[in-house]
This record gives C-alpha cells, sequence and structure tokens, in this order.
C-alpha cells in the first residue's frame, strides 16, 4: 500500500510517522483517482471526532457532518484492502507500519485500552447517536471490518460512553471547559498587551527617527551656510 486516507485530520505525530512508513498522504476528494488496493482508510470513534473539531473548530460542528463522514467512511470501507482505526495506529511504530503497508497486521499488546472518553464529548456523542441511530452503526460496521491489530472490536462502544458520562465527570469537564476559556482569554489580553507594547516600541522608533531627520536637516543647512561663507571670504581675499 502506498497511500493513508481521512475523512478527518490525524495527529501530526502519527502523520509523520505514516510518512517515515513510506506511506503518502490522499485528499479525501481524491479517492478515486488511486488504485483502492493502494490505500488504508482511516476513521475514528465519534466522540473522538467531535472532541477534535472542537478544539480545532472556530464554528460548531453540524449533526450532518459527522452523518457524512461515517456514511462515507462505511461506504469506502467495502473498497480497501485496510481499514484501522487512527488511535490503533497510533499505537504502531514505523516498523509496524511498514509491516502494515505490505499487508501484514501487527499485533498490539491486549492490555493496549480503548481511547479515553472525554464526559463532556461522550454526553454529546450519545444524544447525537440517540437522534442518528445510523452513525453508530456504520462506526460499529467500521470496527468488524477494520484491522484490529490483535485487539477486540470497540463492540461495546455505547457502554464505554455510558460509563464515562455520570454527573460528576460531566460536571468537571464542564468547569474544565470554562477553565481553557479563561486561559484563552488571559492568552487574549497578554497577546494583545505585547501588539500595544509593540506598537509603542514602533511610534517611538519612528519619533526618533524623525528627531535624527531634523537634526541631520540642521546640520546640513548649517554646513552650507559654512561653505557659502568660506566661498565669500575666498572671493574678497582675492
Amino acid at each position: 500500500m502506498k497511500h493513508w486516507c481521512s475523512a478527518t485530520t490525524i495527529n501530526s505525530s502519527l502523520q509523520s510517522r505514516l510518512e517515515a512508513a513510506g506511506l503518502s498522504k490522499l485528499d479525501w476528494n481524491k479517492y478515486d483517482s488511486v488504485d483502492k488496493h493502494d490505500l488504508i482508510l482511516i476513521y475514528a470513534p465519534p466522540d473522538q471526532i467531535l472532541e477534535q473539531w472542537r478544539i480545532e473548530s472556530g464554528t460548531a460542528a453540524k449533526t450532518q457532518q459527522i452523518v457524512a463522514v461515517f456514511q462515507s467512511t462505511a461506504s469506502r470501507s467495502t473498497e480497501v484492502p485496510c481499514c484501522i482505526s487512527s488511535w490503533r495506529l497510533g499505537h504502531l511504530d514505523t516498523t509496524s507500519l511498514v509491516r502494515l503497508s505490505h499487508n501484514e497486521v501487527p499485533n498490539l499488546d491486549k492490555e493496549t485500552l480503548f481511547p479515553e472518553i472525554n464526559a463532556l464529548s461522550g454526553l454529546i456523542t450519545l444524544n447525537l447517536l440517540n437522534e442518528h441511530p445510523q452513525i453508530l452503526d456504520n462506526y460499529l460496521d467500521l470496527e468488524i471490518k477494520s484491522c484490529l491489530c490483535n485487539l477486540k472490536s470497540d463492540s461495546n462502544y455505547v457502554r464505554r460512553l455510558n460509563q464515562n458520562t455520570i454527573t460528576d465527570l460531566v460536571l468537571m469537564n464542564w468547569w474544565m471547559v470554562n477553565e481553557e476559556r479563561e486561559s484563552s482569554r488571559e492568552e487574549a489580553m497578554s497577546n494583545l498587551n505585547r501588539l500595544h507594547q509593540i506598537q509603542e516600541d514602533y511610534d517611538q522608533l519612528v519619533e526618533q527617527q524623525e528627531q535624527l531627520r531634523r537634526l541631520l536637516h540642521q546640520q546640513n543647512a548649517l554646513s552650507r551656510r559654512t561653505l557659502s561663507n568660506l566661498a565669500r571670504l575666498q572671493n574678497d581675499a582675492s
């Protein structure tokens, strides 16, 4: 296999390891431009996608966006030799990724845990799956088809969501979001103060340059008068 393809962005460190293993990124909209046997299809659990979008996007995600992600990924999974979750790939070193690119499925330690679920993202995901059950169907279908690397499929995904969305955890997560927002505000204010300082320094530099320009102008005028006086004295002497 020569390429990897994902409907959502993947961790930068994983992308670097995939490149080191000789696998290049294929844009999602160029899926039909390559031989499907040369392609690794990467997906992620719904809660991880929502959490990723919350961090990366400046606007709120739409439910239809994640519905479309799983519909298209599930459809394409029937056409490729290797479909694998991003979190399983994240546990593979470069050597294992090279083996995977040669259709040799590496094994992970059976004690490897499923990815941690953020309580607030998990709660939203539960509501999302309730409104759009086809997302869960598509995700579980991907897990059945996936290269599991000697691990279990995520067949108990809903149970994992429920276990990680008890009220105390959600409340804790909610307050952490407030702390992140406050931290972002402090960072923004700090950046604004630095910009003000840069502007003040720039204005001071402009003023100093203007003073220097005026001084040079005065010196040039004095030099011209001095030269004119010398020339007049020489004429009078002759």
